[in-house]
């Protein structure tokens, strides 16, 4: 992202670099994404493949699957075809498929894309739950037409291919359950989205009467998995059985709101919901139902007496770590929340570096509803694409406990 933000500012790019306007950031946002009215989307064709010749089948005939067109160009050779839900479409191209064959060969298959280029790096399964990158020697990113060729060893047994790892509202609801589990968790459902899936939300707390409130988010774009692979140890953490977060749920209560865009999750989509929108740019009009619906629960906290919002985080993903914070010449309450947290967690990860771009308050974006509702530190936790997931998880471990420090020093 920073390379691409100084690529724009040189005019090396000629494709997707605005500025939005004061102190808001350069985009990449396509023309018309704060319209958040609906937008006609192409649903794909959900469909098996399969070539007689070398018997060799694929499919996208399963949740968060994104394929739209794949044809043989030689004895081994594919090209797959990935096309966006609509366009014009920030360029997080999303894929998601299956191959196996009749018998045991290798087969290179190319992948391109409609309205946008290749960006992630391959994840593979055996069963569609553990995943690895695809290793080196089998994968080429051409950068000159935005394609990418994957050399993959198949046979009778399913090899899952997918931008990231897959992680849909199954997914989500199974963690939720489990973390329901635990005594100071509760789970509701508090809408729906487009497509009628629903929208849930946990309640984190064992504070007798509660007044002092965390909010939490993610998964507003649908390929933004290491966003989620922070956020869910954030929330593990919070609801944990250490001294400290025990200590932190007798005083504040923590709403959360996981998975924001199931339907654009499920069905595969490169950013939006099935309204055609990006969900992050529709925190002023709420013409979706999904930020609507989150914004009613949450906005409801302003209006109660005695009742305080403490924080608001929003967890995504883009080319690296990035922390998007306010411009510090906005007053927040509580005061020096941001560099404090900040610097804690660079004292916990000494060989981390902490990118922190603040910015002002051009975008209708969640962080920015939230600061300006509530008053609060508010920021977008974006985590790198193929960032390490283990330090991914520790630093969602991290940021909870250097954010439970801070504010129950607020309190106490």
């Amino acid at each position: 992202m920073r390379l691409w933000i100084a690529l724009c500012s040189l005019g090396l790019l000629l494709v997707g670099c605005r500025h939005t306007g004061g102190d808001a950031p350069l985009s990449y946002d396509p023309p018309g994404s704060t319209l958040t009215t609906d937008k006609a989307i192409a649903p794909q064709h959900r469909r098996t493949i399969g070539f007689t010749q070398s018997g060799v089948w694929v499919s996208n005939e399963f949740t968060g699957a994104r394929l739209n067109d794949f044809y043989r160009t030689d004895d081994s050779a594919y090209t797959a075809v990935i096309r966006p839900e609509n366009a014009p479409i920030n360029n997080s191209a999303w894929y998601a498929f299956k191959i196996w064959a009749e018998r045991p060969q290798t087969v290179n298959v190319r992948l391109t894309y409609e309205d946008g280029d290749h960006r992630y790096v391959a994840k593979l399964s055996r069963d569609g739950e553990g995943w690895t990158p695809i290793d080196d020697a089998s994968y080429a990113h051409d950068t000159t037409d935005g394609t990418a060729t994957l050399r993959l060893k198949i046979g009778p047994d399913t090899l899952w291919v997918a931008a990231q790892e897959l992680i849909t509202s199954k997914h989500f609801a199974r963690w939720m359950d489990e973390m329901a589990r635990r005594p100071a968790v509760t789970r509701r459902v508090i809408g729906e989205s487009r497509q009628g899936r629903p929208l849930r939300m946990l309640t984190i707390t064992e504070a007798p009467e509660t007044s002092r409130y965390v909010l939490v988010i993610s998964r507003q774009h649908p390929p933004e998995v290491t966003g989620t692979l922070a956020a869910l140890p954030f929330l593990e953490t919070i609801a944990g059985e250490s001294d400290l977060a025990r200590a932190f749920r007798k005083h504040f209560t923590v709403l959360a709101v996981p998975l924001m865009n199931p339907d654009g999750v499920d069905n595969g989509h490169w950013r939006h919901n099935t309204g055609g929108v990006d969900l992050n740019r529709d925190w002023l009009h709420f013409n979706q139902p999904e930020a609507r619906t989150v914004s009613e629960i949450f906005g409801k906290l302003k209006d109660k007496p005695g009742v305080k919002v403490y924080f608001g985080i929003d967890f995504h993903s883009t080319q690296e770590d990035v922390f998007y914070t306010l411009a510090r010449d906005l007053t927040t309450d509580p005061p020096g929340f941001t560099d404090a947290w900040l610097d804690k967690i660079r004292a916990a990860f000494p060989d981390y570096t902490v990118y922190d771009e603040p910015y002002g308050l051009g975008s209708p974006v969640s962080k920015n509803w939230f600061y300006e509702t509530f008053g609060v530190p508010a920021m977008t936790y974006e985590v790198g694409d193929e960032s390490d997931r283990a330090l991914i998880r520790k630093l969602g471990i991290g940021a909870a406990e250097a954010m439970m420090e801070l504010l129950l020093a607020e309190v106490e």
